[in-house]
């Protein structure tokens, strides 16, 4: 049997950070679907594995990138390039030495594999011909189905009254997610309910300061959020917010994939999300969702579905059609655990 070695730097992460909503929803997911492909995943191990793949390209992933090629040991691996300069919102100085890292570790992999075709590219300029490849994220869409019941039982816990519309999106508190242009879009909708599923990235207050520094980032003043607007902190209990949800609203300003927008299509929920380049690779404006570039036009389009209960119902179930065709996680595990086996011999 193979056995992958998926490095997360877990107690790094845990020590830094309070969003792991992609390592503890996405990777169990796809660690369940490979063991069934007859591949074995161990974590952050230094030895005993046949394949290393690189989730999280942090302290653990550069030490063992750099030692990987000691003593003829060479241990076939993999960088997951999920990640970019671009998901910092920092200044050029700052992301000029975030790519370096990047591609340090990159560079003495096997295999890049990107989420989408846009981080492919990036990869693709830094370190041009490089063994770059291109797999979506699969999600289980059972799991983000839409739940009459479970909406019902959300509403009812957070005091939600059932007629009264609901526009929420998942991420953490960033202004690289937009969580500014999400306030003032709510700002002109006072009896709407604008609940932003996610809270603060970083866990350690000096992170969260450091990172304010360094970074693009405004400060919110709570006091001039809109009443209408409900933040509600870091939770795995994503699918029931989401069928709780009547329009979800995606204002981030940088991705590589945006599983969060996977999962709202999984609900067949109608999305509004900022025109990026990412969602082009798998969305349609008009089709299976809504695409604004400003404030204007997500008030503009959101307004559209809230008035029209035909084309909400339209754009979401086509969401669905276009997140199963596109994001199915058996699907991804398959390929995936095809690498593995390609890497292992």
């Amino acid at each position: 049997m193979i056995t992958v070695n998926y490095v997360i730097d877990d107690g790094l992460v845990n020590r830094l950070t309070t969003q792991r909503k992609w390592l503890d929803s996405y990777i169990p997911s796809v660690v369940g679907r490979v063991k069934e492909q007859g591949i074995d995943v161990v974590f952050d191990k230094v030895s005993d594995f046949d394949v290393m793949h690189i989730h999280i390209p942090m302290a653990l992933a550069y030490r063992l990138s750099m030692n990987n090629n000691n003593n003829g040991s060479h241990k076939p691996s993999i960088f997951h390039g999920h990640m970019t300069e671009d998901t910092f919102f920092v200044g050029s100085k700052v992301k000029y030495f975030i790519r370096r890292w990047f591609r340090s570790i990159a560079q003495k992999s096997d295999i890049i594999l990107c989420p989408s075709v846009s981080a492919a590219e990036y990869y693709c300029n830094i370190l041009p011909g490089a063994d770059i490849r291109q797999l979506n994220y699969g999600i289980d869409h059972n799991r983000y189905a839409y739940s009459h019941q479970d909406r019902l039982a959300f509403r009812q816990r957070y005091g939600i009254e059932e007629d009264r519309t609901v526009v929420s999106c998942v991420g953490g508190v960033l202004q690289r997610k937009g969580v500014d242009d999400f306030c003032e879009v709510a700002a002109r909708f006072p009896d709407f309910l604008f609940m932003w599923v996610g809270g603060s990235f970083y866990k350690n207050k000096g992170m969260n300061s450091l990172y304010g520094m360094i970074s693009r980032e405004d400060n919110m003043d709570v006091a001039k959020v809109p009443g209408n607007v409900l933040f509600m902190d870091y939770t795995l209990d994503v699918p029931p917010a989401l069928s709780a949800s009547d329009i979800f609203f995606f204002p981030s300003r940088h991705e590589t994939q945006g599983l969060a927008l996977v999962e709202a299509a999984a609900n067949s929920r109608p999305i509004v999300a900022r025109d990026l380049p990412v969602f082009r690779e798998w969305l349609t404006h008009g089709h299976d969702c809504l695409v604004g570039k400003n404030v204007d036009e997500f008030s503009a389009l959101i307004k559209s579905l809230a008035d029209d209960p035909g084309l909400a119902d339209k754009i979401g179930k086509e969401a669905c059609q276009s997140a199963r065709k596109h994001h199915d996680i058996d699907k991804a595990s398959a390929s995936l655990a095809g690498i593995y086996r390609e890497l292992a011999g």
